[in-house]
């Protein structure tokens, strides 16, 4: 720990929740680290905001129809730039495998070459409730049906809470194995699954340096030395 002392004073020292800080790969020429070649770096960037409608109130077929449009949809042009490559930084830019996701990247690194879409890095599923016909708020039906979902209840048709996280852990080994055989590595992908890989690469031994919270475009950068 003590080499990623500078590393995390580094980090620490800027704006985080939700600031719209723009993050960059450590390089060899900061000096923040004795032996860059044994520094491994991850970053986790959640998606942009789907260009839709999202307040308001709907009855469960209006409901499962803003679902269904939420993870169909592209993004509103970002705010600003959660991650700045250098020029040929990346050889593979991971992104999940709803639109969503690979409209940030597209939209934030205008690379789509690079991008890698993959179902391993999809969100948590969920499934709108069924036993309310009340018009409600949009909130109620998200965040609702989640909670019965981790409970066990309303899983008929999806993966369950504990496949979900077997598959986040699935998710924070792949990206490991990329960032140590690479150096650095990328995901654009959810709030939730990201939430999860950054807890399993911690239980890993991944030192967190950044965490820019919880809203769109926000950032998560983890780095481990060895």
């Amino acid at each position: 720990m003590a080499q990623l002392d500078e590393v995390v004073a580094h980090y620490g020292a800027l704006p985080g929740e939700d600031s719209g800080t723009t993050l960059h790969f450590i390089q060899p020429s900061d000096e923040l680290v004795e032996d860059f070649s044994k520094l491994s770096q991850i970053i986790l960037i959640r998606h942009g905001e789907p260009a839709l409608e999202h307040k308001g109130w709907r009855n469960r077929k209006e409901a499962i129809a803003y679902f269904e449009a939420y993870d169909s949809v592209g993004i509103f042009p970002p705010d600003f730039i959660p991650l700045e490559l250098a020029p040929n930084e990346l050889e593979v830019i991971h992104t999940s495998s709803i639109q969503r996701a690979i409209s940030t990247a597209e939209l934030v690194f205008h690379q789509p070459e690079l991008q890698q879409p993959d179902p391993l890095f999809r969100e948590f599923e969920k499934k709108v409730l069924w036993f309310f016909k009340l018009r409600l708020p949009t909130s109620f039906w998200r965040y609702g049906s989640r909670i019965l979902w981790v409970l066990g209840f309303n899983t008929k048709g999806i993966e369950r809470y504990s496949e979900a996280r077997e598959r986040a852990e699935q998710a924070a080994i792949a990206l490991e194995e990329d960032a140590q055989a690479k150096g650095k590595t990328l995901l654009v992908a959810h709030g939730v699954l990201n939430h999860f890989i950054d807890k399993n690469l911690q239980d890993r031994g991944w030192t967190k340096v950044y965490d820019g919270g919880n809203g769109y475009l926000s950032q998560v950068m983890l780095v481990k030395y060895k």
